[in-house]
């Protein structure tokens, strides 16, 4: 990744030196002369950056200071002039959701450390041979070596280590990979600093997992975190009144950075198309577009809602963010009893969080009854009600022929609920996903399991 700036280092003043001591010199244009004596090796000096949003400049982006800290934990050891004590290379393997800011925690830890930082996409890295993969990745590392101090960000660091039909596992780059992230060279006075990235841990080969000498992964922000996410990222952006960070982080569980740049998109666009309709029937000319832009529009609550409904309708099972369905009790006719039961169980430890701490606090709820009282309705109630997030999943479709399929898709459920947290998860025919042990028929125990 080659940053904006290009930096010039003095390496050397020739001329009358009246104090050793001083702070700096002033220079004459009329009669000094500069020599270029080609590029040198330093870090990035620490200055102001121009022209560029508070959040992806800043040292500690909202929602990801406890990240950049880690790493940055992570790779000061290795840079003072003890770090030839260390055994082995410095590593960080960093793990997280598509769009939930690795590559933006990284930058700002770089930044902290005045480090260069030098991006190579993995799937770039792989050839037609496993000679040609192990030659590719050996010359990135390479590179990297000439940037000292430098950061080798390893972006999908998961597709090394494959074969060319993703199958299997390319033992001779899994090898070079390996000693390339373990062996320090005692010759080089800056060794290269590996940071790689995955969407998918479970994907990377255990042999390259295993060979990093840290792991950090990023979590899914809490609603606080997402509060101050929407605050900085809203900085510049004109709002409406009406508009209340703290409500859409409420109704955002789940959410990661590049959601909420889809998010603070949609919604600008939503609100050109809204002033568009209510003041210019005919449409706009490219000059008078030109000018709406410049001169800016308030972004109001409504067009926050229709940005929320097309990510939800568009994205809400890739990026597991589930979407509350407009359900009251009015709806629901009865089950008083019921209703009440239900609330005593959701809604009173969210009013009264001491509760918890004392383990008074039910794990579920199990509705049975018929086809067609009520069940999935007062699920959907609840979940608009007590204003959380809900999951409705089917349980044959969780169902898998192939072993452990199906236990991995429980598996993503729960964590899909606990990335959109507080939340309630609706099993719909959970007798077909859990009958009773040893009576489901099926020859290889996926019931059971």
């Amino acid at each position: 990744l080659r940053w904006p700036e290009l930096y010039f280092k003095v390496r050397r003043i020739l001329g009358k030196e009246e104090d050793e001591q001083s702070e700096g010199y002033l220079v004459d244009t009329q009669n000094s002369t500069l020599y270029l004596v080609g590029s040198t090796n330093s870090a990035v000096p620490s200055a102001p950056a121009y022209n560029s949003h508070e959040f992806w400049s800043s040292l500690a982006p909202a929602g990801l200071s406890d990240v950049v800290k880690q790493l940055c934990d992570a790779l000061r050891p290795h840079l003072g002039s003890h770090a030839s004590a260390l055994s082995g290379a410095c590593s960080v393997l960093l793990s997280g959701p598509s769009g939930s800011g690795k590559l933006v925690a990284v930058r700002a830890a770089c930044s902290c450390l005045n480090l260069h930082l030098f991006k190579v996409d993995c799937v770039s890295l792989c050839g037609d041979t496993s000679g040609a993969t192990e030659e590719k990745v050996q010359m990135a590392f390479t590179r990297a070596q000439q940037y000292h101090p430098c950061v080798l960000l390893l972006k999908d660091i998961e597709v090394l280590g494959r074969d060319r039909d993703r199958l299997g596992e390319d033992a001779r780059v899994i090898a070079t990979l390996r000693q390339l992230l373990l062996d320090r060279d005692s010759a080089l006075s800056h060794p290269v600093l590996v940071i790689g990235t995955t969407c998918k841990p479970q994907d990377v080969p255990t042999d390259v997992q295993t060979a990093f000498l840290h792991e950090v992964k990023i979590e899914a922000p809490s609603e606080e975190q997402r509060r101050s996410m929407l605050s900085m990222l809203t900085a510049s952006l004109p709002l409406g009144k009406e508009v209340s960070l703290s409500k859409l982080a409420r109704r955002t569980a789940g959410f990661v950075l590049g959601d909420f740049c889809a998010l603070l998109s949609h919604s600008s666009r939503a609100a050109c198309t809204r002033i568009q309709a209510l003041s210019f029937p005919g449409g706009l000319s490219e000059e008078v577009e030109r000018d709406f832009c410049t001169a800016g529009f308030p972004v109001l609550e409504e067009d926050f809602n229709v940005a929320l409904d097309q990510l939800h309708n568009a994205h809400s099972q890739a990026v597991g963010a589930p979407k509350i369905p407009s359900v009251s009790w009015q709806d629901v006719g009865g089950l008083q009893e019921v209703k009440k039961e239900i609330l005593d169980t959701i809604q009173l430890p969210l009013e009264h969080p001491e509760l918890l701490s004392l383990g008074l606090c039910r794990s579920g709820l199990l509705l049975y009854g018929p086809p067609g009282t009520g069940k999935t309705l007062l699920a959907k109630a609840v979940a608009t009600t007590c204003t959380m997030t809900f999951l409705s999943v089917k349980g044959p479709e969780l169902i898998n022929m192939y072993v452990g399929q199906s236990e991995e898709n429980v598996r993503n459920v729960f964590a899909r609920a606990r990335a959109a947290a507080p939340c309630i998860i609706f099993f719909d025919e959970l007798d077909s996903l859990a009958p009773s042990r040893g009576r489901s028929g099926d020859s290889g125990g996926v019931m059971d399991r």
